[in-house]
């Protein structure tokens, strides 16, 4: 059952997106057409990176032309099955306008997608604009008619046919080489190309150009400093490309959840900075739980130097814990948990995030036997355990990319 305040979100969205449209915005009602939806929303932002299209299909929603009426109209959500992702007339009632709008994300999806996420869509891009909304609600508005208008958009120049990247999960620190490709070589004139993205993220130039006959322009972008899924936007002549992106360099290296005796004031986190920048650690959130990543939150402070590592928990030092030197003095609470058929996990957030905070994670260290509780991993996939639950008195230690395993103690060794 809808709250009346989601009630009110929608009636004042239908009413904005209805407005737009009657003063003459860049989408008219009589515009909104299957294949105007396809070229400005679906093709730019739904299907780069083959999000919704062969061969991830994501949360099981196939968006390209030749599928996207058969997957939305008058068809279940994966992640809510109660509701329709499109009902033909009636964008409020439509699962897939408030994937896009912004409405229930506060809501834990029932459904059998594999994620427990409900997030705003497109996914680690920045929100629609309102000519793009009301284009979506004036074709559900208007029925969803998949029938084609024998009409076939033009565009006046090339349009951006991919955006790649030499690696999608650089280290802070590391160059990054871009490469933006046109479907068609440039005019005389050349084609310039806008990039849109976060900047506090990765610096990058905000216009290319394309000169004449060329295919495709080359630039360098470099990553600041570590956070969660992102995307880089290329577009040119109301085409568009997106790519995500992932810094690395900021890990957990190493977890006592079980020390010797009591564990109270005893247990202990290792973080890792293996990039060559410096990170302050203030926008950073440690956390860790079993089933989920909530039961424990923990601010972070200071800097971790290039290279080097810090350890946070205590506050007390004994053989019990291999008396570690703290950088950030925390009593967890509640401890850390452990053991158990459920696995734990213990993960980093980024609260300066451009996906807008604790929403995927920079760096996870899974410790247990399986993963039912279906918790993220850094690339918001489902994880799967590293590895097993150590016993009491020893560490569960990183011991490779998405891998650790349980080892004797080492606080003060930066590995």
């Amino acid at each position: 059952m809808r709250t009346d305040s989601l009630f009110l979100a929608l009636a004042l969205a239908t009413a904005t997106f209805t407005a737009a449209c009657n003063s003459g915005g860049e989408t008219e009602a009589q515009d909104a057409t299957f294949e105007a939806l396809v070229q400005d929303v679906l093709a730019p932002r739904c299907t780069f990176s083959s999000c919704h299209t062969n061969p991830t299909i994501a949360a099981s929603l196939d968006l390209s032309p030749e599928r996207a009426c058969d997957t939305l109209v008058n068809q279940p959500s994966c992640m809510f099955p109660d509701r329709m992702r499109i009902v033909p007339g009636h964008p409020e009632d439509s699962f897939f306008f408030h994937k896009l709008t912004g409405q229930g994300l506060d809501e834990t999806p029932t459904g059998s997608c594999g994620t427990q996420t409900n997030l705003l869509m497109p996914f680690g891009a920045t929100a629609l604009p309102d000519n793009e909304l009301a284009l979506v609600h004036d074709w559900i508005a208007a029925g969803a008619s998949c029938a084609s208008t024998g009409i076939t958009p033009t565009k006046t120049g090339p349009a951006v046919a991919s955006i790649t990247a030499s690696t999608t999960t650089p280290l802070a620190g590391q160059m990054v080489q871009v490469t933006v490709t046109l479907d068609k070589p440039a005019p005389e004139a050349g084609v310039k190309i806008n990039l849109d993205m976060d900047q506090t993220v990765m610096l990058a130039p905000v216009q290319l150009f394309v000169p004449a006959e060329s295919t495709s322009v080359r630039f360098e972008a470099y990553p600041l400093r570590p956070t969660s899924r992102f995307a880089l936007r290329a577009h040119a002549d109301g085409s568009a490309k997106e790519l995500i992106l992932r810094v690395t360099g900021l890990e957990i290296a190493e977890v006592l959840a079980d020390p010797i005796g009591d564990d109270d004031q005893l247990q202990w986190v290792k973080l890792h900075n293996r990039s060559s920048l410096p990170l302050d650690l203030s926008s950073y959130r440690l956390k860790s739980g079993q089933g989920n990543y909530d039961a424990v939150s923990v601010t972070l402070t200071g800097t971790i130097p290039a290279g080097g590592c810090v350890v946070i928990g205590g506050p007390l030092q004994s053989d019990n814990n291999s008396d570690p030197i703290f950088s950030q003095l925390v009593d967890f609470s509640p401890n850390l948990g452990y053991g158990g058929n459920q696995v734990t996990g213990f993960a980093l957030f980024d609260g300066n995030s451009p996906l807008g905070g604790l929403t995927t994670p920079v760096d996870a260290m899974l410790v247990g036997a399986t993963n039912e509780a279906r918790m993220l991993g850094p690339d918001a996939e489902i994880a799967n355990p590293y590895c097993g639950t150590p016993g009491t008195g020893m560490s569960a230690r990183r011991t490779g990319s998405g891998a650790c395993a349980a080892a004797s103690m080492q606080p003060r060794t930066c590995n």
